[in-house]
């Protein structure tokens, strides 16, 4: 076998990041944007030692779950994985995925918007061209707007062609409210970029213009947002996901540690069912928002400590965990093991990290998950569970 060789062949099932799956000469190859029980001609890419990698020359034979995808940059940019495939059949892949690793029946819980949903985009500049790096190829696919972003971003996308954008590397922008903030990096040439409209602007971590930080309300909660903080990209999955969070807790407690707790959202959302509740976060920005959505909200039980998750101390009725992809540290894992606290609610955006952790929570039994759809179209999904003390 050799790059460039061709083929035809019949994909044998999905996997979870869009790829179909067959073997030639056994080998498993993955073919991006094929789908189960198609018969595809296919040219090889790229060889590895244990697998190989084809990309669709043509569809001989087409699944009923096949849709004309919408999106000129879809093969481009790497930011989407199934829009090749109905919505129905993407969750479909990632439900069978999830029940395959953790071995047991997760409901799978969607959101009502399918596109336009981002709140908040990244993209990269690369001689004055603006888009996303595709994960594969590392290229970057210029673009003027993406289907996963709500219409105030793509608006703005589209208006940053007015500019020369030599200089700058990324470029930031969230949509809070209806109101814009734009983080602009690297050296600009363009001082007139200066002047583009927006709520809010910033200059490599220096404010520029308008407000410091923008303020999202959700269920009578409000809730401040600094350029650089971490908060949910969408709206929507998350109050999923608070909610289940809350679910799974049900009762009134004293204490609850809010491990990875970012701009104290999750804290906030709980507060009528603790007495007590302490946040724990790294990152700078996210605490100043924490601390002044505490007083937004005019909470008094609720305390921030910047700070890494591995400082925790003391003794909790409830620890709520929200760690980035790379999942809890052995500190962690040491420190709840040893917690004695009666419940541990997970959330998680890394399914194979959360069971790892799982597994090493050896303290602790796995109650119940549920998975949200908080990124449709893409490979990426968010998980949250119940873990009780034994």
């Amino acid at each position: 076998m050799n790059i460039n060789d061709e083929y035809i062949v019949t994909i044998d099932s999905n996997d979870y990041i869009g790829n179909g799956v067959t073997r030639i000469n056994n080998i498993v190859t993955f073919v991006f944007g094929a789908l189960k029980d198609e018969k595809v001609k296919i040219k090889i890419t790229n060889i590895n030692k244990h697998y190989v990698v084809g990309e669709i020359i043509d569809i001989l034979d087409k699944s009923k779950d096949r849709v004309e995808v919408s999106c000129p940059y879809y093969y481009k940019c790497g930011g989407c994985n199934f829009l090749h495939t109905s919505l129905d059949n993407e969750i479909s892949i990632k439900k069978d995925y999830l029940n395959r690793l953790f071995n047991r029946d997760i409901e799978y819980i969607s959101t009502d918007n399918e596109y336009n949903y981002r709140n908040k985009v990244t993209l990269h500049v690369l001689e004055g061209k603006l888009g996303y790096f595709n994960d594969k190829t590392h290229d970057l696919c210029n673009l003027d707007s993406c289907k996963l972003l709500n219409s105030k971003i793509n608006a703005k996308i589209s208006d940053f062609n007015n500019y020369n954008l030599n200089g700058l590397n990324e470029i930031v922008i969230r949509n809070i409210n209806d109101e814009i903030m734009i983080h602009l990096k690297g050296d600009l040439l363009d001082k007139d970029l200066l002047n583009i409209e927006c709520d809010s602007l910033y200059l490599n971590d220096k404010f520029i213009k308008g407000k410091e930080y923008l303020i999202d309300e959700i269920n009578n909660y409000k809730f401040s947002i600094f350029p650089n903080s971490f908060y949910q990209v969408n709206k929507e999955g998350m109050t999923k996901i608070y909610n289940i969070a809350k679910d799974y807790i049900s009762n009134k407690y004293n204490s609850l540690l809010d491990l990875y707790c970012g701009t104290g959202t999750i804290g906030i959302w709980m507060n009528d069912l603790f007495d007590n509740i302490t946040g724990i976060e790294l990152n700078k920005d996210s605490i100043k928002n924490a601390n002044i959505n505490k007083e937004l909200n005019n909470f008094k039980n609720i305390k921030f400590i910047c700070g890494d998750a591995s400082l925790a101390r003391g003794k909790y009725d409830v620890i709520i965990v929200d760690p980035p992809r790379s999942g809890l540290s052995k500190k962690v894992i040491s420190f709840l093991n040893n917690s004695n606290t009666n419940k541990i609610v997970y959330i998680s955006c890394n399914p194979k990290t959360l069971k790892s952790n799982l597994n090493s929570l050896t303290n602790y039994d796995l109650i119940d998950i549920k998975s949200v759809s908080m990124f449709p179209r893409t490979k990426h999904m968010e998980c949250v569970c119940i873990l009780e003390r034994r």
